[in-house]
């Protein structure tokens, strides 16, 4: 396992840590839409309502997902790559 995140950590390319971080894109980015068809349906309801807490955590979750989605999908293992950052402040 370690040798796994050592290899994250450096950059280097690993076609099993791609298909990994595709496979999560796409689940993340199906409960992204899961969570806004549900809410879509609760805004269709006949009576109006006020938004309930549910609904918040729906579209927070909806919201959160997508973004981890496109995270995944475009920088995929380079999320766990180490930047290297100046010894002295700049400021």
């Amino acid at each position: 396992m370690r040798a796994a995140i050592r290899r994250l950590q450096e950059g280097k390319r690993w076609w099993a840590a791609e298909v990994v971080f595709r496979l999560l894109a796409a689940v993340f980015l199906r409960l992204s839409f899961l969570c806004f068809r549900d809410l879509g349906r609760s805004v269709e309801l006949p009576l109006a309502h006020q938004a309930s807490a549910a609904e918040f955590a729906l579209s927070a979750g909806g919201v959160v997902l997508g973004w981890a989605a496109l995270a995944c999908l475009l920088a995929g293992p380079g999320l766990f790559r180490l930047v290297p950052y100046p010894r002295r402040r700049l400021f």
